[in-house]
């Protein structure tokens, strides 16, 4: 069997850019559901805020990839910032589901089923808390989200399957997290600053969605840590929790869909100027379908108005 590549992706990182020597928040990049992040996870700092006496900011724009054995992961991201406090953001995911159909037609004796899904992402986050509020040099930033997701391709799979996404427990197309971050700048304990984020995720999506929604919910834990290794380079690495609320299906010897397992990833950004920055990871994903996704490498290019 040929060797997998996830459908997921890795990478990028937080975007610092002029202000890395400041005691404000540095800027972050995107992650690749449409939030300004690392990679898998948000931050709770908001990217591009309007300049000083303006209400609106400039638009950014992310594409990233990830490309490990048959499967292909490609998301193309575009939020914008207004008053300083709320993000809108929106991503398109496509994951190519490599071998998976092939799997799916040997243990079926014959039943086809389409190669690929999308992934719309609607994202709004506010910052309720702005970092070092109410004269506290130790308030972090503190953003609130909502995530509407609507999964192109499910309902088809499920019809091609005679409803077996139903009965393993995908049966919406869509679904609305809610998210909780809280981010830090810290300067006085090494270096050179570290940003360290972390809070709550309240879903019902199955691998965040690319298998649908289950209608159960659960809360869980995500988070990631940053530090700026030169005023261009910087290392990052995050872990996210998974609900795994999917039912695992074995035909034969063939193990169709695997239990989720969390997530981490490690990786570098390096910041081409103002307006560029380029960045590239390692991640370790676990099961994803059919496989045991622990090796995936991708890149990110993200440019900022």
């Amino acid at each position: 069997m040929a060797s997998q590549r996830v459908w997921w992706m890795v990478v990028l990182c937080l975007w610092f850019g002029t202000r890395v020597g400041l005691a404000e928040p540095p800027l972050p990049t995107h992650n690749v559901e449409g939030n300004s992040g690392v990679f898998i996870t948000p931050t709770a700092y908001l990217a591009n805020p309007p300049a000083e006496g303006q209400k609106i900011g400039l638009p950014s724009f992310s594409a990233t990839g990830a490309f490990i054995g048959e499967k292909d992961f490609q998301s193309y991201v575009v939020t914008e910032n207004l008053f300083g406090r709320l993000e809108v953001g929106y991503a398109a995911e496509r994951m190519g589901l490599g071998d998976w159909p092939d799997a799916v037609e040997r243990a079926t004796g014959g039943i086809q089923v389409k190669d690929y899904v999308l992934l719309h992402n609607l994202n709004t986050r506010f910052m309720a808390v702005k970092e070092g509020d109410f004269e506290c040099p130790w308030m972090p930033a503190i953003t609130l989200g909502s995530h509407f997701k609507w999964n192109d391709g499910l309902a088809e799979i499920n019809r091609e399957l005679g409803g077996e996404c139903d009965v393993l427990g995908a049966d919406h197309t869509f679904g609305t997290e809610f998210t909780a971050l809280a981010s830090k700048t810290i300067t006085e304990v090494l270096p050179r600053p570290v940003i360290v984020s972390g809070g709550l995720r309240n879903s019902d999506a199955i691998h965040t969605g690319f298998m649908g929604f289950a209608g159960e919910r659960r809360t869980t834990f995500e988070g990631s840590l940053i530090y700026l290794l030169t005023d261009n380079l910087l290392i990052a690495s995050e872990y996210r929790q998974k609900p795994d609320l999917i039912d695992q299906c074995t035909v034969g010897n063939d193990h169709l869909v695997k239990a989720e397992n969390d997530w981490w990833d490690i990786c570098l950004a390096y910041i081409v100027n103002d307006h560029i920055t380029i960045a590239g990871g390692y991640a370790n994903f676990g099961n994803v379908l059919n496989h045991h996704e622990d090796n995936v490498w991708a890149f990110q290019l993200k440019y900022e108005f």
